[in-house]
């Protein structure tokens, strides 16, 4: 499974509130950073970085728009949806090896 294969699954299980599943598909050894205003908030193992996604509000969605497919790498523009929250883009780039996640960059989207 390629790197565009394996995020696209990903989105598909999260925003089916499969989280559990999602999270298959992430290495043990996962990085995350997400960046808000001026600071970055970096995660690293799958306990960590899961937590993350786990804690998220009730109904979630992360829905992927551009797609940049680099081989091992998928850069995309995420638009996400909280129930009550006004929305928001985020830029990401996904680093996946053999079919896993291990690498997630969140970042506000500067346009």
């Amino acid at each position: 499974m390629g790197a565009q294969d394996t995020t696209d699954l990903f989105f598909e299980l999260l925003n089916a509130d499969d989280r559990a599943g999602a999270l298959k598909l992430v290495d043990e050894r996962v990085e995350m950073r997400v960046h808000v205003g001026d600071s970055v908030q970096l995660l690293k193992g799958h306990q960590r970085v899961g937590g993350w996604f786990l804690r998220a509000d009730k109904g979630l969605r992360m829905i992927p728009g551009e797609v940049k497919d680099t081989g091992h790498q998928v850069e995309c523009d995420i638009l996400v949806v909280r129930p009550g929250s006004a929305s928001s883009k985020i830029d990401a780039t996904f680093k996946v090896e053999a079919g896993k996640i291990t690498a997630i960059n969140f970042s506000p989207q500067v346009r």
